[in-house]
């Protein structure tokens, strides 16, 4: 590397090809409308506990991984790139993880509390709502690791 940085050419080159990697780095339709209907299993959990307690949460859960893992196996094969499953040690789109997070306990007990007191509709807004914020953090994220891609910075 140290070789390059005399010379402009193959640092315009390396800038030029981070570029084209960040760009193909672009989530097709079908990978936000299914993490769409991940978030909307993760914030499902108070129903079903609460109205369906004889089928309990392993057959949703079971769903939930198999579609994760489809889903990213599709945008591998979309993209041409493996980022794997960014969790919070990983830096590219880390503020929009934590704050997913920090949404999803708040909305998950809000849910619960809501649904004990007989407010359903409520609940379905604020699950709604919360669905619609899971995938605006996974366009977060995914911008994240695109301008990582782009700008460099060496190992995550």
């Amino acid at each position: 590397m140290r070789e390059m940085a005399g010379d402009p050419a193959a640092l315009e080159r390396l800038r030029v090809q981070r570029s084209r990697l960040a760009d193909r780095m672009r989530p097709p339709w079908w990978y936000l409308t299914g993490g769409a209907v991940l978030w909307a299993l993760v914030f499902a959990v108070p129903f079903i506990s609460r109205y369906l307690p004889r089928v309990g949460l392993w057959p949703f859960v079971v769903a939930g991984f198999a579609l994760a893992g489809l889903l990213q196996w599709g945008l591998v094969r979309a993209t041409g790139i493996s980022v794997g499953i960014p969790d919070l040690t990983y830096r590219p789109g880390r503020p929009a993880r934590i704050a997913m997070l920090v949404l999803s306990l708040a909305v998950l007990v809000t849910e619960h509390y809501l649904i004990g007191r007989g407010l359903l509709v409520a609940a379905a807004v604020l699950a709604a709502v919360a669905v619609g914020a899971g995938v605006v953090s996974v366009q977060a994220t995914l911008r994240g690791i695109r301008h990582h891609l782009r700008v460099g910075g060496g190992a995550a």
